[in-house]
């Protein structure tokens, strides 16, 4: 399935973030199991700690977190891996729902070879969305990236619509990274 969407992005000049829901698993150790794809130049990691939960609970049923320490281990990794190899720079996209999904975000140190995008996944309404990612990006590293989600299906069942391209745009720091689901 990876080798499917990898010459997908091969042939379309295309990134291919393959993307880490870890369940009660360790990111670093899920991260590590695919680095056979992280040797490849376009191929970049996403990490869902919404997904990350504890022993004894069910993803999906309750909202996993991680720390920025924890993805430190992970962009630590990435580099190490990136120069050993002779790689490009690496994308690390870390999805939060809230402000609470990443604790202590500044422990998330830099990296050689890795740029993180904090992709902020909120849903509901406009002013809920924006108020989500007023908040994340108020403790988000100056280093790491802005990003949005928006979700067609969950965002219109929420919050009865869409944000609109300019109203994603308008946010501040502009979203460098925009994600539709």
């Amino acid at each position: 399935v990876i080798k499917r969407w990898h010459d997908a992005a091969v042939k379309h000049k295309a990134m291919l973030l393959l993307n880490i829901q870890p369940g009660r698993a360790d990111f670093l150790d899920e991260v590590k199991h695919l680095e056979k794809w992280r040797k490849y130049p376009d191929v970049g990691a996403a990490l869902a700690p919404e997904w990350a939960v504890g022993k004894g609970q069910v993803p999906g049923r309750v909202f996993g977190h991680t720390t920025g320490g924890k993805l430190n281990e992970v962009a630590a990794y990435l580099s190490q891996l990136t120069v050993a190899n002779n790689l490009p720079e690496k994308v690390m996209v870390f999805h939060q729902l809230h402000v609470t999904i990443v604790a202590k975000p500044k422990d998330l140190k830099r990296h050689p070879g890795v740029v993180y995008i904090n992709s902020v996944d909120g849903i509901g309404s406009p002013g809920a969305k924006v108020a989500t990612f007023r908040g994340v990006m108020r403790t988000r590293p100056s280093y790491v990236h802005a990003g949005f989600k928006l979700f067609y299906a969950e965002d219109v069942a929420a919050g009865k619509r869409l944000m609109t391209a300019k109203e994603v745009l308008r946010l501040t720091p502009q979203p460098e990274y925009i994600l539709f689901e």
